[in-house]
């Protein structure tokens, strides 16, 4: 049943896989003509980043059909695999039995054809450079990275209009807080870390004291080095 009240002006999508494959997450947004927004986000192991990318924008058109949408909506992808395939090559796999150009079996047909069953008249789908600095793409590329690195992101809803006063922090604050919860998380599973994911996770450049394997102390926690290979994160006392 489709929402007169509030029409969706534009939609955004993303993928991500952490090794390809790997684990992956996905992220959507859809922008409304009040201001207001609507994101959504998940998680899915052993996983590729095609797949992410697909699935992505299958989640925001399944949420789409809810709503009244402005003339020439635009879902926009970085991903000029899902374009192409919803674009263009969907229908020649079809009529060649679900066969690639090279006489294989399409990839991910099971995504493709949800993809196609979901179709919105008049929908186009546009490619948007990533990280070029288009604010959508850069918000759902973080939900979907967050998603597949297990850290918690707080989404928003319908109601909350897109304006600063209603973010309970600056983006840089929030990015700590979550990368704050990611190493509590390590803290309390015992996991070993080796110095280069140790610098990533911690946003760091390599320390001397990483570099040396010395211990040494980061906000709420001690970094321990462990047989000159490894990195333990304990909370300090």
């Amino acid at each position: 049943m489709q929402s007169k009240s509030n029409i969706a002006i534009e939609a955004a999508t993303d993928g991500a896989c952490s090794g390809n494959p790997g684990n992956g997450g996905w992220g959507g947004l859809i922008i409304f003509e009040d201001g207001s927004k609507l994101e959504i986000g998940g998680f899915e192991e052993n996983t590729t980043n095609n797949r992410m990318e697909l699935t992505a924008a299958i989640r925001i058109l399944e949420k789409l059909q809810d709503y009244q949408l402005k003339e020439n909506f635009k879902l926009r992808t970085d991903s000029k695999y899902v374009i192409e395939g919803y674009t263009n090559w969907i229908k020649k796999w079809k009529n060649n039995g679900w066969r690639s150009s090279n006489g294989k079996m399409v990839l991910n047909k099971d995504l493709w054809c949800e993809i196609d069953n979901l179709r919105i008249s008049g929908l186009v789908m546009e490619f948007v450079k990533g990280h070029s600095g288009d604010t959508s793409n850069e918000r759902v590329d973080l939900i979907a990275t967050n998603f597949s690195k297990g850290i918690t992101t707080k989404l928003a809803n319908q109601s909350e209009k897109n304006n600063q006063s209603n973010n309970l922090a600056p983006a840089a604050v929030q990015n700590l807080y979550n990368r704050m919860d990611l190493v509590n998380k390590f803290t309390e599973k015992e996991y070993l870390l080796e110095s280069g994911e140790l610098c990533e996770l911690l946003d760091l450049k390599e320390l001397v004291a990483i570099k040396n394997f010395q211990k040494f102390d980061w906000r709420n926690w001690e970094l321990i080095p462990v047989n000159k290979k490894y990195w333990k994160i304990v909370k300090r006392r």
